[in-house]
C-alpha cells in the first residue's frame, strides 16, 4: 500500500477535512490543485494563489500535506508564508505587475 501521509484541505477558517493519502498520490493531487489555482488566479486577478504546503519533520521526512485554493494579495501571502520553516510552499504568482 505504501507510506501514508496526513492530508488536510484548509481554508482561511482552518481545517475543513483531513484524511490519509498514499505518498505516491501526492504529486497528482498537487497537480490538480495547481490547475484549480490557475483558474482561480485568472478569475480573481489575485497576486498569489496558495494551493499547497508540504510539512517536513526534523529528519526531512514528509509528515503532512495541506491543500488550499486561496487567492491572496502580496501582504497576506508574505504574512502566511513568511515565517514558515520545514515546509515547501506551492503557489502561483501573478506576474502582471
Amino acid at each position: 500500500m505504501g507510506k501514508m501521509v496526513t492530508c488536510s484541505l484548509r481554508d482561511t477558517t482552518g481545517c475543513r477535512t483531513r484524511s490519509k493519502v498514499r505518498l505516491a498520490d501526492i504529486p497528482k493531487i498537487l497537480q490538480s490543485f495547481e490547475r484549480e489555482a490557475a483558474a482561480l488566479m485568472k478569475e480573481t486577478g489575485a497576486d498569489h494563489v496558495l494551493y499547497g504546503c508540504k510539512i517536513y519533520d526534523a529528519d526531512d521526512s514528509l509528515v503532512a500535506v495541506q491543500l488550499y485554493n486561496e487567492p491572496m494579495d502580496d501582504e497576506t501571502f508574505d504574512r502566511v508564508t513568511g515565517k514558515a520553516r520545514g515546509v515547501l510552499i506551492y503557489a502561483l504568482h501573478n506576474r502582471r505587475k
